[in-house]
Order: structure tokens, then sequence, then C-alpha cells
């Protein structure tokens, strides 16, 4: 009689031991490394600003992004910035003021083509000083008051109060804050923008060096593709205490892994990445931080080395 054929149980656990070591290896190289999650969150950012700003080219209200707030000083998702269409109007008093030596002036505005409760979304404003000619550079607004534009780190950016015919009226335009608009990015599991040390400016500690517990935070590009404002509390009128900022220096974004952004621990994160909006150009690139034990202006400065030199990931 012969002996039917059978796998003895030593055999068995052999086989089901390969068989569990050739899955592991496979779920190992399907699943992407920490440093490979938060470079895809960082490529992704910037592959979602790169399409706002092909958006906002030759609207005159521009386009933007809002970066949704989480837990934690974080970030974890980046919405379209909903904007507003530009407002009409005309302003029959209080320019120029009767002292040209200071740097704001109330005004009365008479919208044409909006509600005066619309006034209140205002952040800034130009003046027609004659028919047919440019309008003045952008000025900032807010409570019906204008002045002159300055943000942190900035100098003032006008030097001359428009001034209209004798007897008549400046025609303006006031450009509101945006809405929330639709989500355009949910980054990947467990990665996050640490809104810590995300900014514009050195200085984790000014207004703008970082943007944790400022609530809505948005990033706007105007009609030519550039960095048109950086603004805060985009959705509570109320809490509106800081004009919108108009970088001259770039502003940066730190990518990490969620756990380091909770425990603040991503300025030393090797993992980490820095998104780069430039302010003239709009153009975006990403680069890898320089770990920094520190949190402090300096380290902040020496986090972004390899940004500021716009070195490609990897070098």
């Amino acid at each position: 009689m012969t002996r039917r054929a059978a796998f003895t149980l030593i055999e068995l656990l052999i086989v089901a031991a390969i068989f569990g070591m050739l899955f592991g290896m496979v779920l190992a190289i399907s699943r992407p490394s920490n440093v490979g999650q938060v470079r895809q969150a960082a490529q992704s950012i910037a592959g979602v600003l790169l399409q706002v700003q092909s958006r906002a080219l030759g609207n005159p209200s521009g386009a933007g992004v809002i970066l949704v707030p989480a837990t934690g000083g974080a970030a974890a998702a980046l919405a379209a910035a909903d904007m507003r269409p530009l407002i009409s109007g005309v302003c029959s008093s209080g320019m120029p003021p009767a002292d040209l030596s200071v740097t704001s002036a109330a005004v009365s505005i008479s919208p044409t083509n909006a509600d005066a409760t619309d006034l209140a979304d205002g952040y800034k404003i130009r003046f027609e000083e004659r028919p047919g000619q440019p309008p003045t550079a952008w000025m900032a607004f807010a409570s019906s008051v204008v002045s002159f534009r300055a943000g942190s780190g900035q100098t003032l950016q006008n030097t001359i109060w428009p001034k209209p015919l004798a007897g008549g009226t400046l025609d303006v335009t006031i450009a509101r804050y945006p809405g929330q608009g639709e989500k355009l990015l949910d980054l990947p599991r467990n990665t996050a923008i640490d809104l810590r040390y995300s900014g514009t400016g050195d200085d984790p500690a000014t207004t703008w060096g970082g943007l944790a517990a400022k609530g809505v935070i948005a990033l706007t590009f105007d009609a030519v593709g550039g960095v048109d404002a950086l603004m805060q509390q985009v959705l509570t009128p109320a809490s509106r205490t800081v004009q919108p900022s108009h970088p001259t220096s770039p502003v940066y974004l730190l990518v990490a892994k969620g756990d380091d952004v909770v425990a603040d621990k991503a300025l030393a994160s090797e993992t980490a990445f820095w998104v780069v909006v430039h302010p003239q150009t709009g153009r975006v690139s990403v680069a890898s931080n320089v770990p920094q034990t520190a949190k402090d202006a300096t380290a902040l400065r020496a986090a972004r080395a390899k940004a500021r030199a716009l070195v490609a990931i990897g070098k």
C-alpha cells in the first residue's frame, strides 16, 4: 500500500512563516516612510498653491487659500479662499486729511455695488483721483479708516494722500476679506503644517513670524500672480485687530509629522520640509528642514537655510 503524500506540521509552519515574511516585505515597500509621507504632503501643498496662483491671474479679486486650523498649533487641510467681488463706491469726505503729515484718516464711503454693511469686510482701498487716470496705490482700510500700508518689519508703503478735483469726490475700489470655500486638500495621515513656525520673517514671536493662535489664516494672490496678502482672523470680523500683511519676504510653511507638530518637535525634525512662496513672483518651492534644537529667531532662520538658498530636496 502506498502512503498518501502530505505536509508535516513543521513544513506547514515553515511555509506560513515564509509567506508572512513576504507579506511583511510587500507592506513595508508599499507603505510610505515618515519622510515620504511628509514630502508627499509638502509637494501636495505646493501643487495646490500653484493651482490657486494660476486662478488668480487676470482676476481682479485674485485668488487664495485658507489654512484650516486644527488642534496643537497645526493645520491639516487647505480650503479655497472664497474671494468676494471688489466694492466700488464714492468717497465724499475725508480725503485728503487736513493734516497731510498723518498716516491714517477717517473717510465717508458710499458703495455703489454693495451694501454699506459690506464695508466692514474691507481690508484695502484705492482711489481714482482723475477720471480716466490710473488709480492710486492700495492703502489699508478698516472701519472706514484709511491708512498707509505697513506690515511686520516693513516701512510705510504710501507717502501721498489722494486729492479730488476742486469740490469733487473720489471714486474708490475696496477689496474684502474672503470667506472659506471648497476643501482643496486634506493632508496625508499624520502630517500637518506647524503654524508656530510658519509665516513671514524670522522671529516666531512676531505678529507674522508664527501663525498659531491667530484664527483662520489666508494667503492670497493678486491678478498678476504675486502674493497679495497674508491674513489672520479671516472669518471673525470682531477679532480683526491686525491688518493683513503684504509680504516683501517669502512666506514659509513648515510641514512635518503630526505627532512632531503636537509635541512641538517639528523644528528639530529631519523629516520636515519647508514650502516657500516667493512674494513678487508667487513661485512655490519645497526644501528640506535643517534640524534645530532651539526654537528662537536664530534657530528658525537656521532651519530655513536650505529653503532660503533654494536648495533642491535631497541635497
